[in-house]
């Protein structure tokens, strides 16, 4: 009898055991499910390598080329803008690449102002973050950057396609660079309409750059010379960039 006894009781043990495991498992799942998702507010804090390119936007290209809105083209006025690639080696959300494209001014109640139109990165956290903190309109693609002495090589691609290319050579000796010298204060646009301003801060060593050559697929991003790149610019290896936290602008 007692051993009939005990050999009913053992598979119910088992099987509450089993149970709690199941139990607990669940448990385990829906507080996974249910965490909250880490964000990266500004400031930022970025070091790496890169390659600044000035252009003096051509008007009648960057109006239709530029991926600008009915509102970017009553607003824009030419002037100074930018092609950056950059190699962030250390940031807050990471290691990762990022080429952009500023087309020029933009006027906002008579102050001149520049703006991100195209621009694409390695990270896709960076990409959710640049939107959250400073309205900066990110893309993920994929890089291929490669330093060969003083020639670097870049390719970026998005679904397999190669829709960017560059090669460009460093020259002669190191000076400081600076963002006091060409200041550039960004205005974007958020989903809301509200509008984000944007002074970021930078300083390093840097060289002249010269581009060998570029191509770009400019159904994906605009076509730098077109646009009115100039073809040598600033080669900066180390740099520091800080991007405060936004302002906004009435």
């Amino acid at each position: 009898m007692k051993a009939t006894a005990s050999s009913k009781v053992k598979p119910k043990t088992k099987a509450s055991k089993t149970t709690q495991q199941s139990l607990k498992k669940a448990t385990n799942t829906k507080s996974k499910a249910q965490s909250p998702k880490r964000h990266f507010p500004a400031p930022w804090s970025l070091t790496g390598e890169g390659f600044l390119f000035p252009l003096f936007g051509r008007k009648s290209y960057n109006s239709e080329m530029a991926f600008l809105d009915e509102e970017d083209r009553k607003s824009f006025k030419g002037g100074l803008g930018s092609l950056m690639l950059v190699n962030y080696e250390r940031s807050d959300v990471g290691p990762y690449y990022e080429l952009l494209y500023i087309p020029g001014n933009f006027e906002h109640k008579d102050t001149n102002y520049k703006r991100i139109t195209r621009i694409f990165v390695s990270s896709q956290t960076s990409v959710e973050e640049g939107i959250r903190n400073w309205a900066i309109p990110k893309e993920r693609a994929d890089f291929v950057w490669k330093k060969e002495g003083s020639v670097t090589k870049i390719e970026v691609s998005r679904d397999g396609k190669t829709f960017f290319k560059i090669k460009i050579r460093t020259l002669g000796f190191n000076f400081p660079v600076s963002t006091s010298i060409l200041p550039y204060v960004l205005l974007q646009k958020a989903e809301d309409g509200s509008k984000l301003s944007t002074a970021f801060i930078g300083t390093g060593k840097g060289k002249f750059a010269r581009i060998e050559s570029v191509w770009s697929d400019e159904t994906i991003f605009p076509d730098f010379i077109k646009g009115g790149g100039m073809k040598t610019g600033i080669g900066a290896s180390p740099f520091h960039l800080t991007f405060p936290v936004a302002e906004l602008v009435e």
